[in-house]
């Protein structure tokens, strides 16, 4: 069943789950200033993170538990590091979702909890925020049909750049913080943590590619000796070649690229580093660099509402196909990856 929506008279009311550093620097605060929103409760397994969240940003209540939470909410916002439960929980209340992204690690579960919000009428949205970059489609203006190009994160955030996000007292969470996720069980080891590479660290990346060059299929994949970077080949539907590349790197040093280029045209972003403005980020084309983008979470949280309102972007799938594609894709390349001990 297609969701059909009306949008209220009122705010959308907002039930968020986990305050951790993307709650508190990313997305609570444009929220807390929106008039399309409304958070009504915020709950955290950390009771004093979830209180202090609530004072912050002006929140009427804290949950501990997730029936509480989801009280005359409309939509729950899952911002924790696992998602599946909390997901079926809302679906099971009538309760729409916009999740963190990857919904889970194993792609068959994804389109389960897919297939039941859309059988409830219900939207289950992805936090895929590239897909709204304003710089992604700025460059794909200048190269909407590239032939090749390159994606490369290198990825050395360290603990103070999220710290930083966070009131006094607090530490960020970390994957390892969570409980083990569901894989798919024919991955060896090493496949696994590919697997983890690309949908926690390379995400953006891949949600760039599906969205320039649908039909995108994996041609190899490999991972280094260490289990920390993955170096991918992927190809167009016309054997278009594009390279994969994100890199651990120490502490405090990032670096996050897209290249896309056809006969006769090219476009090079840089993208602003984590938790920074948006505004920061420069593509770069034969007319010259622009800079000054607006902010790409603002520009989700305008899609989900548009969405909410059963006014779906028409140039965008919906978030659930386009999770699925990304999904899809990375255990493509975890299942091709190799390891120099393998070869």
């Amino acid at each position: 069943m297609t969701p059909t929506l009306n949008a209220p008279a009122r705010p959308w009311r907002l039930a968020v789950a986990g305050c951790g550093a993307a709650a508190f620097g990313l997305h609570l605060p444009l929220l807390a200033a929106s008039d399309t929103f409304d958070v009504i409760a915020v709950a955290d397994r950390d009771p004093t993170r979830a209180g202090t969240a609530q004072q912050h940003f002006a929140v009427p209540r804290t949950a501990t538990r997730v029936g509480d939470l989801l009280a005359d909410a409309d939509v729950l916002v899952v911002l924790t590091g696992v998602h599946e439960d909390l997901i079926e929980e809302a679906l099971d209340a009538g309760v729409h979702v916009v999740t963190e992204k990857p919904v889970c690690l194993d792609v068959i579960r994804t389109r389960k909890l897919a297939e039941r919000a859309r059988d409830a009428g219900l939207l289950l949205e992805v936090g895929a925020m590239r897909a709204h970059d304003p710089a992604l489609h700025a460059a794909l203006a200048h190269v909407p049909e590239p032939t090749g190009g390159w994606l490369v994160k290198a990825d050395g955030v360290d603990e103070a750049a999220r710290r930083r996000l966070l009131p006094p007292g607090f530490t960020p969470y970390t994957f390892t913080d969570d409980p083990p996720q569901p894989v798919p069980d024919h991955l060896a080891p090493s496949q696994v943590t590919a697997l983890q590479i690309l949908l926690w660290q390379g995400y953006h990346l891949l949600t760039a590619l599906v969205l320039a060059v649908p039909g995108t299929t994996a041609t190899a994949c490999h991972l280094d000796p260490a289990g920390q970077s993955v170096h991918a080949l992927l190809h167009g539907p016309a054997g278009e070649p594009f390279t994969l590349v994100i890199s651990a790197t120490p502490a405090g040093t990032f670096h996050e690229q897209i290249h896309f280029a056809d006969q006769s045209a090219a476009a090079t972003i840089d993208f602003a580093r984590p938790y920074e403005p948006a505004a920061t980020t420069q593509l770069t084309t034969a007319d010259g660099t622009q800079s000054g983008f607006a902010d790409p979470f603002a520009a989700m949280w305008a899609a989900v509402d548009a969405r909410l309102c059963g006014q779906h972007p028409a140039d965008l799938p919906t978030s659930a196909d386009l999770a699925l594609r990304v999904e899809d894709l990375a255990l493509a390349l975890a299942g091709l990856t190799r390891t120099r001990k393998d070869t």
